[in-house]
């Protein structure tokens, strides 16, 4: 009989400790499920971007643009943030600063989309079009949403030659879901006007032949949701030969949406960007970013600067550029600018928005090479995880301000890697001399 006892008493023991084990895997589990599947949707949204060569080019390609995955399907994924940069004939390096931010939402629907627009023509002639954008919708979709588009970035790259910019519009309608094909359609509106006018262009083709590929995010979703304002920028300036146009100067905005705490987070991201010069221009430097400032979900305000600029020159270009042979041959212009901008507050009742930025060196080794080139291209990989919930500004600085280190250090090799190439081109010239000197023709 005791000896029964005590048997029953071991297996008590062991099937408690058995429950134990089962319930402490169940609750991790439990943790790591809800973690996963804190928020429903994500994605990392383009906020603008900052470029800047050492001197004044003709546009060869330019562009800054986010890819995300096809679908969302959990934590932890990876978005890739593309800059892309090319002169006409002469090499150089420059600088970028890439903005994003990292949304996640509940009851919301985020799908991207891309579209590729070829213009083609005679130089000087305004092209203006509207192109279809026709988007799955997923399977378990509502028709009563509705449907925020937003611009996640672009690239225009020329397909023939380097020409100078005058005129860029790009813009982007609403969404609407068409049952019949299960489809969300929006349109985009684009313009583009380039000329050449420089001694550098072949004056014998009066042709130009440009793309521009564009990434956008369709945020679909109910009222309870997600509420979708806008705000129109814009800003006129001019510069002349003598004082340099300063870049630290932004416009101020504050954009209305729904208060009363109804929408705790909200996201600010373009839905159009258009600029007009007074006749075509090289560029040294462009911007094109969003600086959000202070949301107050009270209010329903959100109070933003935009940083929106087009400079033809900068006071050290000719001598203190990356490639001084070719720089000291840069001209300053007189002119004006006109660049608008409409932004786009997305306000979630349940969601996640933390801003950053990523900054980055490049350089280009000119010779009117073709700028579809992979060299033309710059990649960083973001990493959207669940620590990125746990992070705090702080941390956000103290990576940036190692980044900006390791930038200046990049760009300064850059700088030496085109000092290299330029002697060695010199001695290739003086090789080819001393060939044809002691060619026995």
């Amino acid at each position: 009989m005791t000896n029964c006892c005590r048997y029953l008493e071991w297996l008590a023991v062991i099937l408690i400790c058995c429950i134990n084990t089962l319930l402490l895997k169940a609750q991790d589990t439990a943790g790591h499920t809800q973690a996963d599947t804190l928020y429903n949707s994500a994605a990392v949204v383009w906020g603008g971007f900052t470029h800047q060569w050492s001197y004044n080019h003709r546009l060869n390609r330019l562009g800054s643009y986010i890819e995300n995955p096809p679908e969302f399907t959990g934590f932890p994924f990876t978005a890739s943030f593309y800059h892309t940069s090319a002169t006409g004939l002469g090499p150089d390096a420059g600088t970028y600063n890439g903005f994003y931010s990292y949304v996640a939402a509940n009851g919301v629907v985020i799908q991207p989309a891309q579209k590729s627009i070829r213009f083609s023509g005679k130089l000087g002639d305004m092209h203006n079009a509207t192109f279809e954008v026709l988007a799955d919708a997923p399977k378990d979709f509502n028709v009563n949403y509705h449907h925020t588009v937003i611009i996640n970035g672009f690239d225009i790259v020329s397909e023939r030659r380097a020409d100078k910019l005058q005129m860029l519009r790009i813009s982007v309608s609403k969404g609407y879901y068409i049952p019949v094909t299960c489809q969300i359609r929006f349109t985009i509106d684009a313009a583009l006007l380039v000329r050449c006018q420089s001694v550098e262009c072949n004056y014998l083709n009066d042709r130009f032949d440009y793309t521009i590929n564009l990434q956008f995010l369709i945020f679909s979703a109910t009222e309870q949701y997600m509420f979708t304002s806008q705000q129109d920028c814009h800003h006129v300036y001019n510069w002349n030969k003598h004082a340099e146009v300063q870049n630290n100067f932004y416009n101020e905005y504050n954009t209305s949406g729904i208060g009363n705490d109804l929408y705790p987070t909200a996201l600010l991201a373009f839905q159009s960007i258009n600029i007009v010069l007074d006749r075509p221009h090289w560029y040294v430097e462009w911007h094109s970013a969003i600086q959000p400032e202070r949301y107050d979900s009270k209010s329903g305000n959100y109070r933003f600067s935009l940083d929106l600029l087009f400079k033809q020159w900068s006071s050290d270009m000719k001598k203190k550029s990356a490639y001084p042979s070719k720089s000291k041959f840069s001209i300053k212009r007189n002119g004006w600018a006109a660049i608008d901008g409409t932004v786009l507050m997305l306000q979630f009742s349940s969601g996640f928005v933390l801003n950053n930025s990523n900054k980055g060196a490049f350089k280009w080794e000119g010779k009117n090479q073709p700028g579809n080139r992979q060299t033309a291209v710059t990649k960083q990989d973001i990493v959207f995880d669940k620590s990125i919930f746990l992070k705090d500004l702080q941390q956000f600085k103290q990576s940036r301000l190692q980044q900006e280190a390791e930038v200046q250090e990049l760009y300064q090799q850059y700088i030496n890697d085109l000092s290299k190439m330029k002697e060695q081109r010199k001695q290739e010239k003086e090789q080819r001399k001393a060939d044809k000197k002691n060619d026995p023709k």
